[in-house]
C-alpha cells in the first residue's frame, strides 16, 4: 500500500468469509490493535503496542473485515484541520490547498481517495462527520452507547463516539450493523434494538425540520445546492418546516463544547505522564518535573494548549457546572424537536474547505460562527447524525447533515439512502 502522511502503517490478516466478505478497511490511529503501534499521531506514545484489539476492531475481524492498517489524525483528536499530526500534515485530496478536516483526517482522506470503501474515525463534536463533509464522503456518529468505545483512546469519554466514514450510506449501515453490539467492557452500551422502523417512502409523509434563515450564511452557490436538496424532499412529498434555532443556543454550543472537551481530556491524558504511558525520562529530579518535562518534550501544541485550558476550567468549579446544564438544555430541545418531527437537517459545515493557510482560525478557543458549530448539537444531544454530500463548490465538496432521535439510527439510514439516490439522479 502507498506509504503516505495519512496511512502510518499496515499489517496483513488471512482473509475469512462472513458477513463483511474480506473487506478491507482502515481504523484511525486512536483505535487499539494488537501487533501494531496506537500512538494517536502523538510521538508520546511512539511505542505503545496495546495487548488486544478495540472492540470494535474484534467485532469486524469476525464479521471477515480486513483490517489495512491505521490512519493518522490530528494528535490525541484535538484539532478540526488535518494538519497536526506527527506524520506531517494531511491536505484535502480534491485540492491539496486545502484543509481535510479533523480529527479523522487519515481515515477521511482514505475512503474520498478510494484506497478503502470504509474506516474507522472517532467523533467527539463532529471529528468524523466535518472531515467527511469536506472530502465528498459519508461520515456517521451512532446515537451514544450503540457501539463500544471500549479500546478507543478517549478525548472526551461523555461525549466520544465510535464513527463510520464510508463511500456511501448502504456500506455504512452495513458497517453498523456489525459494530452496534453490546460490550460488557463498556458499562455504557446499549441494545441497539429498537421500535419498528418503517421503511421510509417518498409517498408517506415524514416531517423534516430545517434552520430558519440559515442560507443566509452560505455562499450563494451552496445556498443553491442546498435548496435544491430541500426541493427535491419537498416534491417527494416530505413535509419542510423551518424553526428558530434559540439564541442561547446558538452563542453558547462552543463554548459548552470546549468547557466539557477539555475539562475530561484532563482527566483521561493524566494517566500520559511517562510512567504509566509514554515516552520515559529519567534524568528529572522529581516526579513533577519528570511529568512537565516529558509533556512538554512530546505533546504538540495544540494537545499543551488544551490541557492548559481544561486545568483551568476545572479550577473554576461553576464554568464546569454551567457547561453541563446547558447541555443538558440542548439535549430538551432536541428531544422537543424530535418528538414534532422525523429529522432535522442543515448544511454540513456551512462551507467548502477552507485553504490551509487561513485555518489557523481551528485551533482551540478561536470563535467561529455558531452556523458552523451545528454537528455539536448531536455531540450534546447524543442523537445519531450524518453527513451527507450534496455537490461541490469550486471544486470541494459540500454536504448536508441529518439528524434523527436517539436510537432511530436505522431510520436515519433510510432517509440518507433516499437522499443519496435523488441527488445521484440529478448530478
Amino acid at each position: 500500500m502507498e506509504k503516505n502522511n495519512f496511512i502510518v502503517s499496515c499489517k496483513e490478516q488471512v482473509k475469512t468469509k462472513d458477513k463483511l466478505e474480506n473487506i478491507i478497511y482502515l481504523a484511525k490511529d486512536n483505535f487499539w490493535t494488537e501487533a501494531l503501534p496506537t500512538t494517536a499521531s502523538s510521538n508520546f506514545l511512539a511505542d505503545f503496542v496495546p495487548g488486544e484489539n478495540a472492540t470494535v476492531i474484534k467485532l469486524l475481524t469476525k464479521s471477515g473485515a480486513i483490517l489495512k492498517g491505521k490512519t493518522a489524525m490530528d494528535e490525541f483528536a484535538c484539532g478540526g484541520t488535518g494538519l497536526l499530526a506527527n506524520t506531517g500534515i494531511i491536505t484535502n485530496p480534491h485540492n491539496f490547498q486545502h484543509i481535510v478536516g479533523g480529527s479523522s483526517s487519515g481515515s477521511a482522506t482514505a475512503v474520498a481517495k478510494g484506497l478503502v470503501s470504509f474506516a474507522l474515525g472517532s467523533d467527539t463534536g463532529g471529528s468524523v462527520r466535518q472531515p467527511a463533509a469536506y472530502c465528498g464522503i459519508v461520515g456517521f456518529k451512532p446515537s451514544s452507547g450503540l457501539v463500544s468505545r471500549y479500546g478507543l483512546i478517549p478525548m472526551a469519554s461523555s461525549l466520544d463516539t465510535v464513527g463510520i466514514l464510508a463511500n456511501s450510506v448502504a456500506t455504512t449501515e452495513k458497517v453498523f450493523l456489525v459494530i452496534a453490539q453490546p460490550d460488557p467492557s463498556d458499562l455504557l452500551t446499549i441494545d441497539a434494538e429498537q421500535t419498528t422502523t418503517k421503511p421510509v417512502s417518498f409517498f408517506v409523509a415524514k416531517k423534516i425540520t430545517i434552520l430558519k434563515g440559515i442560507e443566509k450564511f452560505l455562499s450563494p452557490q451552496f445556498a443553491e445546492s442546498y435548496q435544491k436538496t430541500i426541493n427535491i424532499l419537498k416534491k417527494k412529498n416530505y413535509q419542510i418546516k423551518a424553526i428558530e434555532i434559540p439564541p442561547e443556543i446558538r452563542e453558547n454550543l462552543q463554548l459548552c463544547y470546549l468547557i466539557i472537551c477539555s475539562s475530561e481530556l484532563v482527566s483521561h491524558l493524566n494517566s500520559c505522564q511517562g510512567i504509566t504511558y509514554g515516552q520515559k525520562v529519567n534524568n528529572a529530579e522529581n516526579v513533577g518535573a519528570k511529568v512537565c518535562q516529558i509533556r512538554t518534550e512530546y505533546l504538540g501544541k495544540s494537545v499543551r494548549q488544551r490541557l492548559l485550558l481544561g486545568s483551568y476550567f476545572l479550577q473554576n468549579k461553576k464554568d464546569c457546572e454551567k457547561a453541563y446544564l446547558f447541555r443538558q438544555k440542548v439535549k430538551n430541545w432536541t428531544e422537543k424537536i424530535f418528538r414534532k418531527y422525523d429529522f432535522l437537517l442543515f448544511p454540513s459545515p456551512n462551507s467548502e474547505a477552507p485553504k490551509v493557510e487561513h485555518s489557523s482560525f481551528f485551533f482551540t478557543g478561536s470563535e467561529t460562527h455558531w452556523s458552523d458549530n451545528l454537528l455539536l448539537l448531536a455531540s450534546l444531544g447524543g442523537f445519531p447524525s450524518l453527513s451527507l454530500p450534496i455537490g461541490f463548490v469550486n471544486g470541494l465538496p459540500i454536504s448536508v447533515n441529518i439528524n434523527a432521535s436517539y436510537k432511530q439510527d436505522k431510520l436515519l439510514f433510510q432517509l440518507a439512502k433516499s437522499i443519496e439516490k435523488e441527488i445521484k439522479a440529478f448530478s
